[in-house]
């Protein structure tokens, strides 16, 4: 996988410019987020790296102007701050999820690879800036829905419940009522929802 995708948000002005790339053992993605909240103009850029199974490994991510958040997850489970701090409040977490970004939902999709009708329930690390960064966990639940044509994955956190349409690559092409995607051909020059294989 090689992409590059920009999703614009309807409920605030703003984009993103993602890039994600695979390649051997790893998987790579850099954001940058411009966002305006309660007009607040932010800039947010994020890199995370996972392994071939999409388990994250390593996030960083900053505002502008503001230092960067590091955290990595070791070989044990455990979340680590850049100066050693162990995050035992991160403990069981395998995920990230970012507010400002749909791309974090391709983490857990890619990850837990559901067939249709199944459901997988997790707690990721969570990222939120009010206006300034915070870091939490969140419970969530995916549902691979069964469709005919395509793959839509349910999303559940708390009351909040969104069906997430995404393309061959698991990358979301329609989060109702948050983000729309421009055009993002994948490798064979398409741009439709469906399956998507493991590697």
């Amino acid at each position: 996988m090689n992409r590059e995708i920009v999703w614009t948000p309807t409920r605030w002005p703003g984009c993103e410019h993602l890039h994600v790339r695979s390649e051997g053992t790893e998987v790579t993605a850099h954001g940058m987020i411009i966002a305006v909240l309660d007009k607040t103009p932010l800039r947010v850029s994020y890199e995370i790296t996972c392994d071939d199974a999409w388990r994250t490994r390593r996030l960083a991510i900053g505002l502008h102007r503001g230092p960067t958040t590091t955290l990595t997850r070791h070989d044990d489970g455990r979340w680590h701050e850049s100066d050693g701090t162990v995050r035992a409040d991160l403990a069981g977490c395998i995920d990230v999820d970012i507010a400002l970004t749909p791309f974090t939902n391709t983490l857990p999709i890619r990850r837990l690879q559901l067939k249709p009708g199944e459901s997988a329930d997790l707690r990721a690390v969570y990222i939120q800036f009010e206006p300034t960064l915070t870091v939490a966990t969140s419970d969530q639940r995916y549902t691979r829905l069964a469709t005919e044509a395509g793959a839509i994955y349910r999303y559940q956190s708390g009351t909040f419940t969104a069906d997430l349409e995404v393309d061959t690559d698991g990358i979301v092409t329609e989060y109702p009522g948050l983000w729309d995607r421009a055009l993002a051909p994948d490798a064979d020059g398409r741009d439709a929802a469906g399956e998507f294989s493991g590697d």
